[in-house]
């Protein structure tokens, strides 16, 4: 046997041995645990070393490992569903080794989540082996090759360094955050909410990192149609991120008040977890219109088994704790008054749940329609759109009304909401004007008079309904008097963070232009208009045969008004191995970005037609993304950060003061 799967198979021993020991021994379950990490950060070691050496008598190297940089060549462990299985692994065991080390005191509530961990890392390391990536290359192997089949030339880019491992780690902390919510359903252990909290907020910060920059990718590949296509995977994430988002409202508020969500909150942090193997699930069953497909994956029956197993404990505990002979039930409090706080949250968990259902339904809908029923039915982008987007308006205008709550009386906070609704339908009549649903659309034009009149309402209603959002946001940091305590900072930069993505989704989607420039490349220095501001020009162009196919590549220069305001190049690479490949040149502004691009595969020595599309404001939602995922930073470790950016400013007076004191000392000659 092979030293690779003989690692995962000591891995797998001692993980088998540690659940046994969880109770028993405390000194050979901590050995146990560490040998378990140690033998798994082995085997992601050899493999990290067969695909630097290039070992093509391996068959996942000869898959992924190719003339890539080093870099790549490692970073390709993860291209595919065996890799990313141990690296699964590896980040699971590293949060159990962690979470161990936090919390040795507390030997009941540690011992049952550390149970429950562990037999989620040995289903883990069942699946790895079972589709290992240390499997040799079948058939006779050539020793005589000199490169695999490389990475696809969409893997060339900095976010495929960085974006399956921060999912990666945002699965794996989702296990503790799944382990807590089930000791809790089972015993009504009271510490499961610091450890529930803690795991949350960091899965959550790993899974908008992810998102984010899987957002970033797709926005520089033109295949993947913008940063954001309602592709089925992509849309399993945002429902792991919504339902994850709805599970930290609720334990925040069941931390404060051990009545309140008492069965919502750990039935939504379990839901995390589930949601999980179901994206994994649907990836390695393979949904057409995914560009996160593993096809050909024969885990998925285990993926399978282990959701339903999932569904069913929680379903039995949630129902156990539910009934009045069980002791368990947590006291009813009063009914809230429908302005109070309270209300407010319950509100926020549900429209979160609803929006989550939405895509949810989508995967749902094409799995079914594909693998049962043998026809494949995807539900277009239209659908989605129409169906979040009043979801979104109902949780942008909530967000702005529990920013003023506790600063406005309730009265006027109603008649407040009252006017900014008004406003929002208002403006959602504004005439030519983008609206919901495009007329041309085939979603549209088969739809009832009702969809069609919904569709037909303005976007920008929700521009108006975020200025009221952002108002409350930035009221409630001026008079609230907490404003400068990491709670206040991370909980308005997370809210603005959130209005400023939709507000930046929205205007660059519905106001984005696209044109189309032709020319003969014997014409080249010639302007050509984009739009009444922009210009490009082509200034040189060469077509160059490649290994296993050809190359053509134009440069450009940018204007604007006239004025030369940048350059680059497009591409257009045609491989026997890659298919085809299009490199985009995208111009970014503060107000405005600029994607040129090849229109079609054809290439041509004689003439060539380029595809322009205009965004603007595009800036608005990479900026919310940045202040959202920098208020997730406050909230999962202030005193950190706080203590470091104090310490930072006071080395930085004392290094001015030291320059001044020098500066004078020179002066007056000392």
């Amino acid at each position: 046997m092979d030293i690779g799967n003989t690692l995962l198979l000591t891995a797998l021993f001692a993980a088998v041995a540690s659940v046994l020991l969880c109770k028993r021994n405390n000194y050979y379950f901590l050995w146990m645990l560490r040998w378990t990490f140690f033998s798994i950060s082995l085997a992601v070691l050899l493999l990290v070393y067969y695909f630097i050496s290039k070992d093509f008598g391996i068959d996942y190297v000869y898959m992924y490992s190719g003339d890539q940089p080093l870099l790549y060549r490692i970073a390709a462990i993860w291209a595919g569903k065996e890799g990313i299985h141990l690296l699964l692994a590896w980040a699971t065991m590293l949060c159990i080794l962690f979470f161990y080390t936090k919390n040795k005191e507390n030997h009941g509530f540690t011992q049952k989540t550390l149970y429950i961990a562990l037999m989620i890392e040995i289903l883990i390391l069942i699946i790895t082996p079972a589709d290992s990536p240390f499997k040799p290359i079948k058939g006779a192997f050539n020793t005589d090759v000199l490169s695999g089949h490389g990475l696809s030339p969409k893997f060339i880019n900095p976010w495929f360094l960085v974006h399956p491992p921060l999912l990666v780690m945002a699965y794996a902390a989702s296990i503790i955050l799944f382990a807590s919510a089930i000791v809790y359903l089972y015993s009504g252990e009271k510490d499961w909410v610091k450890t529930a909290r803690s795991w949350g907020r960091f899965s959550w910060l790993m899974l908008s990192l992810g998102m984010a920059t899987g957002g970033l990718w797709a926005y520089e590949i033109i295949e993947w149609n913008g940063f954001w296509r309602w592709d089925p995977v992509q849309s399993g994430a945002l429902v792991i991120w919504l339902v994850l988002t709805a599970a930290l409202h609720a334990i925040v508020r069941h931390g404060r008040n051990d009545q309140e969500y008492g069965l919502t909150a750990p039935l939504l942090a379990a839901s995390v977890f589930i949601l999980n193997i179901y994206v994994m699930f649907i990836t390695r069953k393979g949904v057409r219109g995914s560009e996160h497909n593993f096809i050909g994956s024969a885990v998925w029956y285990i993926l399978l088994a282990g959701m339903l197993f999932a569904i069913i404990a929680v379903l039995y505990l949630f129902l156990k704790r539910t009934r009045p002979c069980s002791g368990k039930v947590t006291q009813n409090l009063k009914p809230a008054s429908l302005s109070s706080m309270r209300s407010s949250f319950h509100v926020t968990i549900l429209l979160l749940c609803t929006l989550a259902f939405i895509p949810l339904w989508g995967i749902f809908h094409s799995l079914i329609s594909e693998k049962i029923f043998g026809e494949f039915i995807q539900v277009p982008e239209e659908v989605y759109n129409f169906w979040s987007y009043p979801i979104i308006l109902l949780l942008t205008l909530l967000t702005g009304y529990c920013m003023l709550q506790g600063l406005v009386k309730r009265k006027s906070l109603i008649y407040i909401m009252l006017v900014w609704i008004f406003v929002g339908t208002v403006t959602a009549f504004v005439p030519k004007t983008p609206t919901l649903l495009s007329s041309a659309s085939g979603f549209y034009q088969q739809s009832t008079l009702l969809v069609q009149s919904t569709g037909s309402i303005s976007m920008i209603s929700y521009v108006s309904v975020s200025l009221f959002a952002i108002t409350g946001i930035i009221i409630r940091f001026l008079y609230t008097k907490n404003r400068f305590s990491y709670k206040s900072i991370g909980t308005g930069l997370i809210h603005a963070g959130f209005i400023l993505i939709v507000l930046g989704a929205v205007i660059s989607a519905s106001f984005s232009k696209g044109v189309s420039l032709e020319s003969t490349l014997k014409e080249l220095n010639t302007f050509q208009n984009i739009d009444s501001t922009w210009n490009a020009r082509i200034t040189g162009a060469s077509i160059v045969n490649t290994l296993d196919g050809w190359e053509q590549t134009l440069n450009l220069n940018i204007y604007k008004n006239g004025d030369a305001h940048g350059s680059g190049t497009v591409s257009l690479t045609k491989s026997d191995r890659s298919g085809y490949f299009h490199r985009v040149l995208i111009h970014r502004t503060v107000f405005t970005d600029i994607l040129i691009h090849f229109a079609s595969d054809a290439m041509s020595q004689y003439s060539t037609q380029l595809s322009v599309k205009v965004i603007p404001l595009i800036n608005i939602l990479w900026g919310g993304i940045l202040l959202m995922i920098g208020g997730i930073i406050v909230l999962i470790n202030p005193k950190f950060f706080l203590k470091n950016y104090w310490e930072f400013f006071i080395n930085l007076n004392q290094k001015l003061l030291k320059e001044e004191r020098n500066f004078y000392m020179r002066k007056n000659g000392r």
